[in-house]
């Protein structure tokens, strides 16, 4: 029988009691809340909700990483409701949009989305109720024809006691939007039995109890389940990082001993390390860059360099990499702490079934999802006789480790019957010191490169804008040469401005061609 998220949340809950769960930052003062204190909480939440008569309802979360954020969703998901976290960067009527199509009743916001909030009255007649996720919402309430409730008052107004229903294993109690980095976003519907088997499925074996910063967007499958519920489950302290203009200041704070990334994070940070004095020990750099105690970093949602595996292990740093999506709840594979293979996106979950279809990646299992909300079409694409068809071609080596050799629909067939997978090309010259951010394309019967310059690069080598086309052209140039024709690339876009990213920083190629470009080579 599946075990629920209640039982694996209140299991670490009871063992770890007076161990301290989440720690984060108000200006400069560290506030934390024991496990014992966030099991409290996560409960009078439910009960609130009992007592307010929710049942299966659909509840959005739009916010910031915080405290009041993962109680609310926690609360969700080991009761009877369904929790559908956004992302609070989206403009206003995108978000209104997904709150129509997610047939929301409940909205959980921060209060400063005031535009959004006053939408919501006017566009979504569904959504009856709307809690705060900061005290101070006097002003916002003035103005609401509806009840308008904090999060502290559900805790301090909870009832004594309830009936405390909880789901069962094959109820949806996520749903989680993809990025749609290209089209249409899509609802993907998630069971208690999905979450609990990738939670439990997970093994990342002698890091219990450790101190963990969560620096990616709180409302993604990866970070949710990962950062919080698989975090939550060992026993770790997790810290929330208020902004990645602050990431580096709150290492230094929390001294984490474990993060998860994404590849661009790493390539960042990476940037930032060659900027000390080669007179620095490595020992020295990451404890002034990453306080000194981190010890690995674990990423996945685009290919990273074997580059940046070695140039990690070189300040002591182990760097994870594994393979998901949304679908799957999110993990498919992962590199262990003492089995991992570098390059590889690491072997399947153990709950995880893996075959191949043409070189596409297909997966079976109790991760899988039910399918997309509403949209039975793109459903049945994606779910063919039970397995899930990732888009992804790669293959499985002799030990059974996983890799990934581009994507179905990126692929770029030419006229003369060559196949080019665009990633490899833009995995080998994103590594160029010139080249911040990188799209291959198949244009005019041959190989067109997006480029947008590495700012500190130019900066610290002084170039404008004609020296820095010189550069890339040069770079270009030099990679042509090693390539046979069909590879080599026959124009060049540099831009002015970075590409349109979707909140896990994955570049969306169908908005490439959108900006003014800086010169065409």
């Amino acid at each position: 029988m599946s075990r629920l998220i209640r039982d694996i949340f209140e299991d670490s809950v009871n063992r770890h009691s007076s161990q301290n769960a989440v720690k984060w930052l108000i200006r400069k003062d560290i506030h934390e809340i024991t496990y014992s204190e966030l099991g409290i909480d996560v409960k009078k939440i439910r009960y609130s909700f009992e007592d307010l008569g929710f049942y299966r309802t659909h509840m959005a979360l739009i916010g910031k990483s915080s405290l009041e954020w993962i109680e609310s969703y926690l609360a969700m998901i080991t009761g009877t409701q369904v929790a559908i976290p956004l992302d609070y960067n989206l403009p206003d009527m995108d978000l209104i949009e997904l709150l129509q199509r997610a047939d929301v009743e409940a909205l959980f916001v921060d209060s400063d989305r005031n535009t959004l909030i006053d939408a919501v009255m006017s566009k979504c007649p569904k959504i009856k109720h709307i809690f705060l996720l900061q005290k101070d919402h006097a002003s916002i309430s003035a103005k609401l024809d509806i009840r308008v409730q904090s999060i502290d008052e559900l805790i301090s107004s909870a009832p004594e006691t309830a009936q405390d229903s909880v789901s069962k294993a094959d109820d949806i109690v996520t749903i989680i939007y993809t990025s749609g980095t290209t089209g249409t976003s899509k609802g993907v519907m998630l069971t208690q039995e999905n979450l609990s088997s990738n939670i439990l499925s997970v093994k990342i074996e002698g890091i219990d109890n450790s101190v963990l910063l969560s620096v990616l967007p709180i409302h993604h499958a990866y970070c949710l389940v990962c950062d919080w519920l698989k975090g939550l489950s060992l026993g770790a302290s997790i810290t929330i990082n208020d902004s990645l203009f602050h990431m580096v200041r709150n290492m230094g704070i929390f001294k984490p001993e474990i993060m998860l990334m994404v590849p661009l994070m790493i390539e960042s940070v990476y940037k930032r390390l060659q900027m000390y004095s080669d007179s620095l020990s490595k020992k020295k750099i990451a404890e002034e860059v990453f306080g000194g105690k981190l010890k690995y970093i674990f990423t996945g949602g685009a290919h990273l360099d074997t580059f940046y595996v070695d140039a990690f292990e070189e300040y002591g740093i182990k760097v994870l990499e594994g393979y998901g999506m949304s679908e799957c709840s999110p993990v498919i594979s992962m590199n262990g702490i003492s089995e991992n293979k570098k390059g590889s996106i690491g072997r399947p979950l153990e709950n995880a079934e893996i075959a191949f279809q043409n070189g596409e990646i297909l997966v079976r299992g109790t991760s899988v999802m039910k399918g997309y909300y509403k949209m039975p079409e793109e459903t049945a694409e994606t779910l063919r006789d039970g397995w899930l068809h990732t888009g992804d071609k790669g293959y499985l080596d002799e030990d059974g480790y996983l890799y990934i050799n581009g994507r179905v629909k990126n692929l770029i067939i030419l006229s003369n019957g060559e196949n080019i997978s665009p990633e490899e090309i833009e995995n080998k010259l994103a590594l160029e010191p010139c080249i911040g951010e990188i799209i291959i394309t198949g244009e005019n019967n041959g190989l067109k490169a997006y480029i947008y310059p590495d700012q500190e690069f130019v900066e610290r080598n002084a170039l404008d804008g004609e020296q820095t086309r010189d550069e890339i052209q040069r770079t270009i140039d030099e990679y042509n040469q090693l390539q046979p024709s069909y590879k080599q690339i026959i124009s060049v876009y540099v831009r002015r401005t970075p590409f349109i990213k979707s909140s896990t920083q994955k570049i969306r190629r169908e908005k490439v061609s959108i900006e003014q470009e800086l010169a065409v080579l």
